[in-house]
Parts: structure tokens; C-alpha cells; sequence
């Protein structure tokens, strides 16, 4: 499982993706959405790298 940040103009949202294998072909299933890095921020005191760490433990934990 990978944490991936989609980034758009106004926006950051965090994704736990699961790469596979389907038919002989490499592939992508998005499993999870962690939310948007607005949401999370004032949960994880404000810090980018707090709120991508803790996406990536969860990520792990999957």
C-alpha cells in the first residue's frame, strides 16, 4: 500500500493506493481517502510532514 497526494490548484488530498497485477498488466486501486490536507492539518498541529507521517503508518498498517 502507498500514500499518494493528489495535488489540484486549490487542494492536496491524501490516498492509500494499492498497486496489483491484473492480466499480466500493472495496476492501481485507490483503497482509502485520508482526506484533504485542510481537514487533517489542525489534527496533526498544523505540520505537512506530521500529517504525511501519519499517513504513511496507516498506509503500513493496511
Amino acid at each position: 500500500m502507498n500514500l499518494i497526494i493528489s495535488k489540484s490548484k486549490n487542494s492536496k488530498s491524501l490516498y492509500i493506493q494499492k498497486s496489483f497485477r491484473k492480466n499480466g498488466k500493472s495496476t492501481s486501486k485507490i483503497v482509502k481517502k485520508l482526506g484533504t490536507m485542510e481537514e487533517l492539518l489542525p489534527q496533526h498541529n498544523n505540520s505537512e510532514e506530521e500529517v504525511i507521517a501519519w499517513g504513511k503508518k496507516i498506509a503500513r498498517k493496511m
